[in-house]
C-alpha cells in the first residue's frame, strides 16, 4: 500500500516539485495551495486541494478532509507581505504569520493528535535563512520564518511522545523560476554568462554565501527524501541547504 504525503504550497514552485516526486516515486500525494486547481501543473498521482492558510477555518477542517494522517507531511507554503508597502495592517501582519507560522504548528498538532500511536508520520518544515537577516524591508517575513523555527522546535518536543519526527529544511536562495528567467534577462542583456551574473547577484544579495549557485529543486527533494528516511532519528534536526548564508557560528 502506497505511503500517503501531504505538502502545503504546492500549486507552483518548490511545492509543486516535491508534490510531482513525490508522486512519481509512488507516493499518494495531496497537495494544498490557494491558486484554482487549474492554475496548478496537475500531476498525476496529486490530489488538489485548494485552501487559504490564513483563514482558521482552513485548518480546522483540514484533518477531517485529510481523512488519515499522512506518513509524511511537508510544510512550504509561505506568505509575503505586500510589496510596496510602507506600512502593514494588523491584517496583513497576521495573516503572514499564519501562514507563514501559525498553521503549519496549530495543523501538525492536529493532525498528530489524530494519529494512532502506531503509526510514525514525518514531518518537515521548510524554513528559509532569511531569518538571520532582517532588515526594515524584510522584517516581517523575517520574524515570521524566526517564529516558525521557535514553534518547530517545540513540536519537536511534542513528537517524541506521539511515534512522530519534525525536521526543518533550512533553504538559501533558490532557482525558482521567476528569478532564473529574471537573470537570464539580465546576462542576455549584457552579454555576458548566466552563471556569472548568478554569482554577482549572489555575492551582492547574500554576501555569506559560500556557494555560486542557486539551489535546484531536485536538491531540495533529495534532502526531504533524506530526511524522511531518518525516521525518528531526524526528530528535532536541522538540515541546511543554505551555503552557510547563516553565518558560521550558527
Amino acid at each position: 500500500m502506497a505511503k500517503r504525503a501531504f505538502v502545503t504550497g504546492s500549486s507552483h514552485g518548490l511545492g509543486a516539485h516535491l508534490a510531482s516526486r513525490l508522486a512519481g516515486d509512488g507516493w499518494k500525494v495531496t497537495g494544498l495551495g490557494r491558486r484554482p486547481e487549474a492554475e496548478t501543473p496537475g500531476t498525476a498521482g496529486v490530489d488538489y486541494i485548494q485552501a487559504d492558510l490564513s483563514r482558521p477555518e482552513t485548518v480546522e477542517r483540514l484533518p477531517a478532509l485529510l481523512g488519515e494522517t499522512p506518513d509524511l507531511i511537508v510544510h512550504n507554503a509561505v506568505s509575503y507581505p505586500p510589496r510596496g508597502a510602507q506600512e502593514l495592517s494588523l491584517a496583513d501582519l497576521d495573516s503572514v504569520f499564519r501562514v507563514n507560522a501559525l498553521a503549519p504548528y496549530r495543523l501538525t498538532l492536529d493532525l498528530l493528535a489524530a494519529k494512532p500511536d502506531t503509526r510514525f508520520t514525518s514531518v518537515v518544515v521548510v524554513n528559509s535563512e532569511s531569518m538571520y537577516h532582517a532588515d526594515r524591508d524584510s522584517g516581517v517575513y523575517a520574524a515570521s520564518k524566526a517564529a516558525l523555527r521557535v514553534l518547530t522546535t517545540a513540536l519537536a518536543d511534542v513528537c517524541r511522545s506521539r511515534n512522530a519526527g519534525v525536521a526543518t529544511l533550512l533553504l538559501g536562495p533558490l532557482a525558482d523560476p521567476d528569478k532564473v528567467e529574471q537573470l537570464r534577462r539580465v546576462a542576455a542583456g549584457r552579454g555576458v554568462d548566466e552563471a556569472e551574473i548568478t554569482r554577482i547577484f549572489l555575492r551582492k544579495s547574500n554576501p555569506d554565501l559560500v556557494i555560486e549557485e542557486l539551489i535546484d529543486f531536485e536538491s531540495c527533494y533529495r534532502s526531504v527524501q533524506y530526511i524522511a528516511d531518518l525516521g525518528r532519528a531526524a526528530n528535532g534536526m536541522v538540515c541546511r541547504l543554505d551555503g552557510g548564508s547563516a553565518g558560521s557560528l550558527i
